[in-house]
């Protein structure tokens, strides 16, 4: 949840992000489908997020939300207005994610995208100079996060050129690692072996064993577009949420990763009704 908060004797704004209770990662076609799909599924989803829930939230997921257009784009953007404050903003950089874990950094702290914050703020205060006599209202209704598809949405070219050079870079990555990898069949463990899990390290763990599930992988299975921030969501997705939405790849990518682990429960497009449904379950099991 996104709450701002200030004192009397501390008159200086403090923003904060937390997550209470469940954390939901939703992958971008699971969101377009809970927003223009089922109303009464849409509905109990939201409700669940009022109930004891947050999204996890990133620039990446803004930004492809942008794609949608006309109505698809006014369902989208209810949709996360009804989210309310309700959400987290994650780093969605796994490499940057793992590095401040190495430096040892907490989950929470780990994975927050304070850069999306700041700019956030500053988009939603554009015009509240101090002398245009108006007031920041700060109550729930400024943290919706249907104010980000209007900020992005000019931005949509450049946000694709750099989403097309994480695909490039991903791409070239493994093309390399598997050619070592056939070269010396003994590379992989030398270079990459398996990690067990460590809580204080998720996104290293996924990070790095997705890593490895891709260079096996790689002789049948080649790499296309999007796949490079399809890698980054199911890093951060699986390392973070307690539920998730990816696709069906990916999903079958994170549930090999080496057990026992404390991942996320991870679900695809068909399954959402079941998401929702265990939601539900899950959150009147910690209510009572």
């Amino acid at each position: 949840m996104i709450r701002a908060t200030s004192g009397i004797h501390d008159p200086v704004l403090t923003i904060n992000a937390t997550v209470s209770g469940l954390a939901i990662y939703l992958d971008n076609f699971s969101l377009i489908s809970l927003a223009k799909g089922d109303r009464s599924r849409r509905k109990r989803f939201v409700d669940a997020i009022h109930t004891g829930a947050d999204l996890l939230f990133s620039v990446t997921n803004a930004a492809e939300l942008t794609g949608p257009q006309g109505r698809s784009l006014d369902a989208v953007r209810t949709f996360l207005d009804e989210v309310g404050p309700h959400w987290f903003p994650v780093e969605l950089d796994p490499f940057e994610v793992a590095n401040r874990e190495l430096k040892g950094a907490v989950p929470a702290e780990s994975c927050v995208s304070r850069d999306f914050v700041k700019a956030y703020f500053a988009v939603r205060t554009m015009g509240y100079s101090p002398n245009s006599g108006k007031v920041i209202d700060l109550s729930d209704d400024f943290f919706r996060l249907g104010a980000v598809l209007d900020w992005l949405g000019p931005r949509r070219e450049s946000i694709r050129e750099r989403t097309a050079a994480l695909d490039a870079a991903l791409i070239n990555k493994i093309s390399g690692y598997r050619a070592e990898f056939e070269r010396d069949p003994t590379w992989l463990d030398q270079k990459f072996p398996a990690l067990p899990f460590n809580p204080s390290m998720p996104a290293t763990f996924a990070y790095v064993n997705l890593v490895r599930t891709l260079m096996v992988e790689a002789k049948a299975y080649h790499l296309k577009k999007g796949d490079g921030s399809d890698f980054c969501h199911a890093v951060m997705a699986s390392a973070f949420a307690s539920v998730a939405t990816l696709d069906r790849h990916w999903k079958r990518r994170v549930e090999g990763l080496p057990k026992p682990n404390g991942l996320a429960r991870i679900y695809y497009q068909p399954e959402l009704d079941k998401m929702v449904t265990n939601i539900d379950s899950w959150l009147k099991q910690l209510g009572a």
